[in-house]
């Protein structure tokens, strides 16, 4: 099939290499001309396990434009896979969508499918039939096909999907997706065929319920801390349910990304919208947000002072294996470092050229990069991202490079009876002195 992908961010270019390497002829729009001058040089713009290699061996069935005409015309199928940030109240901003409508009313010579991946309200494919025929002598079927992306596992992700939802209105649009995905049937991978609001609905109650299970157990690690239990022992106790399972059970300082957080709070603005208040996603949303401060009121309740200590900050990223700091707890915690007059060191493998972006230039930050390095002769280390290269460490790398090995673990990396020789903090777990 001929396809075209609008938006060539993290969803859109992993879609476009995804459809080429099943051998359909992609058109890749974006209006990002830097971007796209790289992608036709056949160079990823994102850091995703083997997007590269995967891009390469389509290339043939590739190509990249910024010009929405030469992109949507010869193509009867339409990807729409832009972003959806959040907006006022946590609504979501459909600027970007409704620019993508406009392009696709002013250029369609057919009649088109016009299939959503982007994450949208419940009721946008209704919006955008209508709009699209309004504004265009043709038809079109709006389809929804909500993505299941994880960073940093992207491609296989989509490539063995847990299942996969299409939304339509029509046997025409059900009998196109199945055949575009065929791949997957002959799988036996779960093809969930629903209304449009039902496929749309499914994205946002699926990633507000994976925040949930964070959230609950981060509550839980909370009241470990007061009972003298271990949240480790605890979550693995409640993961061995094959009602509740093992995932996103994991204590920390909360969740970030471009997902979760987002995504809670539009599903929370939908449902004051239509007046059926949800208060689990509230409590979900509000436990997060203060959950970064239990690692700041561990570091305070420490030293009577941080100013002019060097804190070691180890990872900034919100997820391991990204260069993604999008409200990464990171940043909250390293802006409160700096509030207390602190000097702070930045290790990161991915993510510490966006975070400086981010931080932009400031006298008491340094950004390091090797581990020891940051390490050395610092006052403190916190541990911030889930890192295989951290969770590596040995502790006498944090005794023979500190001045005092005094650790702050935020992902609890590392079991406290192993930190002998060092003051070990972690979340939901006993204190190491």
């Amino acid at each position: 099939m001929n396809i075209t992908v609008i938006g060539q961010g993290y969803v859109g270019l992993v879609n476009s290499v995804i459809l080429a390497s099943f051998f359909h002829n992609v058109i890749g729009l974006d209006n990002d001309k830097n971007k796209v001058a790289t992608l036709k040089q056949g160079i990823a713009t994102i850091k995703e396990p083997n997007l590269q290699s995967l891009m390469s061996d389509a290339k043939d069935r590739l190509r990249f434009t910024t010009n929405a005409k030469d992109a949507i015309r010869p193509n009867k199928i339409v990807y729409v896979a832009v972003d959806t940030p959040e907006g006022k109240d946590g609504k979501p901003d459909m600027t970007n969508f409704n620019a993508c409508l406009d392009d696709i009313a002013k250029n369609a010579i057919q009649d088109t499918y016009v299939v959503i991946r982007s994450t949208v309200p419940v009721g946008t494919n209704a919006r955008a039939k209508k709009y699209l025929e309004e504004n265009s002598e043709h038809k079109f079927e709006v389809i929804s096909n909500p993505e299941f992306l994880s960073q940093g596992s992207a491609i296989d992700d989509m490539l063995n999907p847990s299942r996969v939802v299409i939304g339509v209105t029509s046997k025409a649009g059900e009998d196109l997706m199945l055949q575009m995905y065929t791949n997957y049937q002959k799988r036996k991978i779960p093809v969930l065929v629903t209304t449009p609001e039902s496929a749309e609905l499914i994205k946002y109650a699926s990633n507000n319920f994976l925040a949930m299970k964070i959230s609950y157990i981060n509550e839980i690690a909370r009241l470990c801390e007061m009972v003298d239990a271990d949240i480790e022992e605890v979550a693995i106790g409640i993961g061995l349910d094959p009602r509740i399972g093992r995932n996103y059970l994991k204590a920390g300082i909360g969740y970030g990304g471009s997902c979760f957080p987002k995504d809670t709070k539009a599903l929370s603005w939908l449902a004051m919208d239509r007046e059926v208040p949800l208060e689990l996603v509230r409590a979900t949303i509000k436990v997060n947000n203060e959950q970064p401060a239990i690692l700041m009121h561990k570091i305070n309740s420490h030293f009577r002072s941080l100013s002019n200590l060097t804190i070691a900050v180890l990872g900034v990223a919100f997820k391991a294996g990204t260069e993604d700091i999008r409200n990464s707890p990171a940043t909250a915690v390293v802006k409160y470092l700096l509030e207390k007059n602190a000097y702070v060191k930045v290790y990161d493998a991915m993510a510490i050229e966006n975070f400086q972006k981010e931080m932009q230039r400031h006298s008491r930050i340094e950004y390091s990069t090797s581990i020891l390095d940051t390490l050395k002769d610092a006052d403190a280390a916190v541990i911030l991202t889930d890192a295989k290269e951290l969770r590596e460490l040995d502790r006498s790398c944090f005794i023979d490079n500190m001045k005092k090995p005094v650790i702050f673990d935020g992902r609890n990396l590392y079991k406290p009876a192993n930190m002998a020789g060092t003051t070990y903090y972690s979340i939901g777990r006993r204190t190491i002195k």
